[in-house]
């Protein structure tokens, strides 16, 4: 059940972080296991006419949002780190998925979430131009000011020197003004679906704004 739900969200964006949380179980399920993953199967047979809306009249031009939450597994602590991402106003790509490590900090988690991002949003770069349409300075939005002001930082302090190397290369890419990351709203933060349960009228209404909707 779980490799074929795995196989649905690759065009069901909605059940990204469900599904991902439930397939971190699949070694040693529970009964409680079993009743989240039929309880998502009822969710997809009752919206089996939904899908993700292309439009026409749009631009070329990418961006991207990036969230985590915080010590989000209950078993190791770990954050879960989400994006998406979008020519246009169209959704085409999108990941759920819990962090390497141990965030000390929701800053820190956020940061990581950022640098996972940022090499999507560069390999969406290099697609596009070698389809004849290049990009300019590339946009992440991330409602974490602390995240941002780290990303702009290149000085090592207390807050920032544990975290792995691997992640600091945003720091670049932003002195280089290749991409820059940008303040948006927790309210309009598309990338909290993929990172955390939502109540129904929050998922609802970002469920839409991805441009997951009816297609009948």
């Amino acid at each position: 059940m779980i490799g074929s739900l795995l196989y649905l969200t690759a065009s069901r964006p909605d059940i990204s972080f469900s599904v991902g949380v439930c397939a971190r179980y699949q070694a040693n399920p529970k009964e409680s296991h079993l009743k989240a993953v039929k309880r998502i199967i009822r969710y997809v047979s009752g919206t089996s006419n939904y899908g993700v809306v292309y439009t026409f009249d749009s631009n070329v031009e990418i961006a991207g949002y990036t969230d985590s939450d915080w010590a989000g597994n209950v078993d190791d602590r770990r954050s879960t780190s989400g994006g998406c991402f979008f020519v246009g106003n169209n959704l085409v790509s999108w990941h759920s998925k819990k962090q390497n490590c141990v965030s000390l900090s929701t800053a820190e988690a956020e940061y990581i979430a950022a640098g996972s991002c940022c090499t999507q949003m560069l390999w969406m770069k290099q697609m596009l131009n070698d389809y004849g349409f290049p990009q300019g300075k590339l946009s992440i939005f991330c409602d974490n000011t602390s995240a941002i002001n780290i990303s702009k930082n290149p000085v090592q302090h207390s807050r920032t020197k544990h975290i792995d190397i691997r992640y600091h290369f945003i720091r670049d890419l932003v002195d280089a003004n290749i991409l820059e990351l940008e303040f948006i709203p927790t309210e309009n933060q598309l990338a909290d679906l993929f990172t955390k349960p939502l109540d129904n009228l929050r998922f609802e209404s970002l469920r839409k704004s991805i441009g997951v909707c009816s297609t009948v």
